[in-house]
């Protein structure tokens, strides 16, 4: 009996160690991502971009202070719209969710397409709701890329025309029609949705909506659009505080053209600030903003709503308890 306990003690300690392994892993993985990336710009050297910095007075408390302000701003609304979907299965409370959110941002920094933002959200609850927590997260990015889509549109296409931008119709279609459809989606098939038109496996997809009433729907919509104006809000006022001479419309006419051209590009959330770079550099070369302002304006975005999460999150990763959270897995599993 005794020698029975002490295997299961030491099984129960190896567990341990591996989830400590693990955790500290994703963390070190993570950093050196982060760092790697803001010592590798090709486009710009990280001490050039902390000398514009300089140059340009960001580095005042008070500029700081409001950067970090709508930042914070910026991520109560993410947390608030994760507390929200989350609410049709299970109340969590504020900091619940912000803890979901971080430690979900941290591992989908070095994942492809977010996987891995859909993962580890699915082990903060039971092995029985582990679809639905995927689907409600689905619906979070679903939103926002509904905001993205929405004023997208209207900006790329005010874009097109005051610059007079030579783009062939087939590609046009092509973007217009991926924005349309995703509006389109968001706006009427929660009320209009046949799921005796679809095939079968899609209707076990399609029932999870049964858990998200229309006003929960809602209210993702209208924070998805609250928190889109927030962080473009941001991109304008580093573009001004960079010197950029542009009212606010004009402005909101190529940021919002950015933000939907790269939001159709499946990529790394590490390496989105890149992809947003280099099309960013297109697409504000043509307004006459200089390369170095909007190269450091999305690497600043980067920073302050990508990695200064990230390392907060990578503490509460650290103090995650996998083993707690595999026990409870495998009790509701049994049941």
């Amino acid at each position: 009996m005794n020698c029975l306990r002490n295997i299961m003690t030491l099984s129960n300690k190896i567990k341990e160690m591996f989830f400590m392994l693990f955790k500290i892993s994703v963390v070190i993985i993570a950093l050196h991502y982060i760092l790697k990336k803001l010592t590798t710009n090709e486009h710009l050297s990280f001490s050039s971009f902390l000398k514009f910095l300089a140059k340009n007075d960001l580095f005042l408390l008070k500029t700081i202070i409001f950067l970090f302000i709508l930042s914070i701003f910026n991520w109560f609304i993410e947390i608030l719209k994760w507390q929200n979907l989350v609410k049709s299965i299970k109340k969590i409370t504020i900091m619940q969710a912000l803890k979901q959110s971080l430690v979900a941002l941290t591992f989908s920094i070095f994942t492809p397409n977010k996987i891995g933002d859909y993962a580890a959200k699915t082990v903060y609850f039971s092995a029985s709701k582990k679809y639905h927590i995927i689907f409600l997260n689905f619906l979070n990015n679903m939103g926002q890329l509904f905001a993205t889509c929405l004023f997208g549109i209207v900006g790329l296409t005010l874009y097109i025309v005051k610059y007079r931008i030579n783009v062939s119709h087939q590609n046009l279609y092509q973007i217009l029609s991926i924005g349309i459809f995703i509006i389109l989606l968001m706006l009427f098939s929660y009320k209009y949705f046949r799921p005796h038109l679809i095939s079968k496996p899609l209707k076990k997809i399609v029932s999870l909506l049964n858990y998200v009433s229309a006003s929960i729907q809602k209210k993702n919509i209208f924070l998805s659009l609250l928190r889109y104006l927030v962080f473009s809000f941001q991109f304008y006022v580093l573009l001004v505080l960079l010197n950029v001479n542009l009212s606010y419309f004009d402005a909101m006419i190529p940021i919002t053209s950015m933000y939907l051209l790269s939001s159709i590009i499946p990529t790394i959330v590490l390496f989105d600030f890149a992809v947003k770079g280099s099309i960013a550099l297109y697409i504000f070369e043509i307004v006459g903003v200089k390369e170095i302002t909007i190269i450091s304006t999305v690497t600043l975005m980067w920073l302050l709503n990508v990695v200064v999460p990230t390392l907060i999150g990578s503490f509460f990763v650290l103090r995650f308890n996998f083993t707690h959270s595999v026990n409870l897995t495998k009790k509701v599993t049994v049941k």
